[in-house]
This record gives structure tokens, C-alpha cells and sequence, in this order.
């Protein structure tokens, strides 16, 4: 395994259950799942990028990176990043990002080239061409990282996939189309190459055709995060109402990502494909931040310095034993910091707490209620849960000034 290559493919908005399903019809996927390590139960760091794509850079946790928000970003200097451990190890890194990524965060270093590009620079359009040519023009070894925004709402369904037998959303049908591009470009890829396949959060899309959802949820997001109104005992009953029987586990109220911990958002995929690799499937939970350890155990590398991380390696897949996962909201909607959510999911059950609202703490029974719309009483696990949420240790509270492209993403 030493002196492979690594290509980590980060999409956008991936959920876990369009991986490896008949959700969409995504061959190349399918194949890295059957022939690789698949991840099913991989929960993310959060429900909004920046804090996910910190979280597997850096194998820790946004209470000891730095990076709360899309705003509040920008990496603590003490803490290294997965492409300063393979530089140092002597890989030629490179990085192709797009979205909220931006080299203000800090997670340009380590990368030798960081190369940023407009959110409609798409790997399914004309990008495809400069993609290829990036990755042929790499020494070995090499780490490439690539963020793909082509599923992130707005979607743009390809007319040539813009078919039901795609998929029944048109999230699907991107994802389809983006499958075909994502096996032209490691076309190009050495014999040697590891490929690492995740999503970063989730995303909620499955009514975004109905009127009512529309005016409901506009409805909802002035109340509850702008002036602070506890509507969750209605929301519910609209959840049960509609969600009796979903196609895919999804809310009436919600729609794309970052403004809840519900495992539709949080639940991500990982595959892990490549030389050595043996096909396996890991139904044990495990988090976002143990991706770092993963992939450097898995290319050999040990780490450039000996700060602590909070991931632990996941190799070999048979050895791995369920973790408890943290998750946090941190989202567009969440006008500001009073409406974050903090979550722990495990042993079959999901604590939330609104830690500056006044409200109450919620506690589901995932193993009965997985689509999380009855929360349960159960004092004793609640305060267990309460107590395994990191704590704080980095807080510099610095700002991007990036108001005009969160404005042109979709954010704000």
C-alpha cells in the first residue's frame, strides 16, 4: 500500500442511501462499492461543508479545529491538514475545489496547488477536459483531492439523463450523469491509485415540487429562526402526516442541508477502493473525522507531528467496532448561532440539544423511529449521550469575509 496514489472524490450533498442502491443508476459507483470497503453507517462532523471537509482534512472535531461555520472557517494554525502529513511524506499534492472551500479557510496547505473554480465549472461539462488534464500532469505519488458541487441544490439535470429510468429526482439523475463523468476521469488514473469516494453531508430534497412544502417552510424559517418560536410540536405533526411512507427517508419541512441533525443529512457515504483493498461492507458507526487516520494508515504514512486527533483508523474493516458520532447544524437558514444544533448518535438512539434556545432537549429511539418523529423520555441515556459531546478548546471566532460568494452559492 505504501506509494500509491490517492484520488479523495468529495461530492457534495452525497447521501449514504443513493450509494450503492437503486435510488440512481450509477454503475461506476456500484462497482467501487462491490470491489472496495464500503462504509454504511459514517456519520458527518455536520450538516454544512465547510466544517464536514474541515473534519476529514483534519481527522478533529470543529470545537478543536477552529471552523464552526461557513463563516467562522478559517483553520486554527496548530492543527495539520491530511495534505501537509503526504507532502511531508513526499507526495505531490493538489487540490480541485469549488463551493465554500476557499484557500481563506486554510485548507489550502500542505497542497502544492490549489486550484478554486466557479461552482458551474462541472465534472458532467466543459471542466471535464482541465480535470484530466490536472490529473495526468501529476508526479507520483500523489494526493488529489476533488470537491464536485454537481448534486448541490440548484440542481442542473444533463438533458441526456434527464429520464426517469435515471432516477426519480432530479438529484438522481445528476448523480447518474455525474457517475458516468467520475469513470472517464479515473480512466486516467495510474493502476496505482487508491480511490476514496465520500460526501461530505447530506442533503433533503424530496419535496421540492410541492407548493405547500414552499410556502410552509418559508413560513416556518421566519419563525423559528428568525424570531426564536419553539414550532418543532407542529412540525412534527406535519412530518407524521407526510411521512407516513417516503420513497426515501426524508421531512416534509426540510429541504437541502445544515439546518438539522437528521441522519437523511448526516448519514454520508465512504468507499474505500483501490490496491490491497479487499471487498467489505462496515455496518458499524463510525465518523467523519476517522477518515484521516484511515487513509494515512491505508497509504502508509505516519503523521508529520503528534497533535492529538479525535478519528481513529477504520483498517482493517473487520476490526472496527461502533463509535459514537457527533454531529452539529450549523446551516443557512441558522440565522445566527442561537438556532445550532448539537447531536449525539449512538447505540441505537440520537440526543439533540438547542444549547442557547430554552427549549427541550430531544432524545429518538432510532431502532423503532428511524425517520426520527416521535422523541421519547429517557432521562438516563439522555444525560449519557449529553456527556460525550467533545468539548470546547479552540473558539477564535474569526470571520471570512466571504459575504459575496456564500450570496452566489445559495447560502444567504
Amino acid at each position: 500500500m505504501a506509494g500509491n496514489n490517492l484520488l479523495f472524490v468529495c461530492v457534495d450533498c452525497l447521501r449514504s442511501d443513493f450509494v450503492g442502491t437503486d435510488h440512481a443508476d450509477t454503475p461506476f459507483i456500484d462497482n467501487l462499492v462491490a470491489s472496495g470497503i464500503d462504509y454504511r453507517e459514517m456519520y458527518a462532523t455536520a450538516t454544512t461543508t465547510t466544517p464536514c471537509v474541515t473534519s476529514f482534512m483534519t481527522g478533529t472535531y470543529s470545537e478543536h479545529n477552529g471552523v464552526y461555520s461557513l463563516e467562522e472557517a478559517r483553520l486554527n494554525d496548530s492543527v495539520p491538514t491530511l495534505a501537509e502529513h503526504l507532502s511531508a511524506a513526499g507526495y505531490e499534492t493538489t487540490a480541485m475545489v469549488t463551493g465554500p472551500i476557499v484557500a481563506d479557510t486554510g485548507l489550502d496547505r500542505g497542497f502544492d496547488e490549489y486550484a478554486y473554480r466557479d461552482r458551474n465549472e462541472e465534472l458532467v461539462g466543459d471542466w471535464f477536459d482541465e480535470a484530466v488534464a490536472t490529473l495526468e500532469g501529476l508526479e507520483e505519488p500523489f494526493f488529489c483531492y476533488l470537491h464536485l458541487w454537481e448534486i448541490h441544490d440548484p440542481v442542473r439535470v444533463p438533458d441526456t439523463y434527464d429520464d426517469p429510468e435515471y432516477g426519480r429526482y432530479p438529484y438522481a439523475r445528476t448523480l447518474s450523469a455525474l457517475d458516468r463523468s467520475l469513470e472517464q476521469l479515473c480512466d486516467h488514473l495510474p493502476s496505482n491509485t487508491a480511490i476514496a469516494l465520500h460526501g461530505d453531508h447530506g442533503e433533503a430534497f424530496a419535496y421540492r415540487d410541492s407548493y405547500l412544502h414552499r410556502v410552509l417552510k418559508v413560513l416556518r424559517t421566519g419563525l423559528r429562526y428568525g424570531l426564536g418560536i419553539d414550532t418543532r410540536a407542529i412540525e412534527r405533526r406535519l412530518k407524521r402526516r407526510f411521512d407516513s411512507d417516503p420513497s426515501v427517508p426524508d421531512h416534509f419541512m426540510e429541504d437541502g442541508h445544515g439546518e438539522n441533525v437528521f441522519d437523511f443529512a448526516s448519514n454520508v457515504p465512504f468507499v474505500l477502493f483501490g490496491p490491497d483493498i479487499d471487498s467489505a461492507t462496515v455496518e458499524r458507526q463510525v465518523r467523519q473525522v476517522d477518515i484521516l487516520p484511515t487513509l494515512l494508515e491505508y497509504v502508509g504514512v505516519d503523521p508529520s507531528n503528534d497533535r492529538p486527533i479525535d478519528g481513529e483508523s477504520l483498517l482493517p474493516p473487520g476490526s472496527v467496532s461502533d463509535r459514537d458520532a457527533y454531529i452539529r447544524a450549523c446551516g443557512k437558514s441558522l440565522i445566527r448561532e442561537a438556532n445550532w444544533q448539537r447531536a449525539v448518535r449512538a447505540a441505537d438512539h440520537k440526543y439533540v440539544e438547542y444549547v442557547d434556545r430554552d427549549w427541550d432537549t430531544e432524545l429518538y429511539d432510532l431502532e423503532t423511529d428511524p425517520l426520527e418523529l416521535n422523541p421519547i423520555e429517557n432521562d438516563r441515556i439522555a444525560t449519557q449521550l449529553k456527556h460525550r459531546m467533545p468539548e470546547e478548546d479552540i473558539r477564535d471566532g474569526e470571520s471570512l469575509e466571504i459575504d459575496g460568494l456564500l450570496r452566489d452559492l445559495g447560502y444567504k
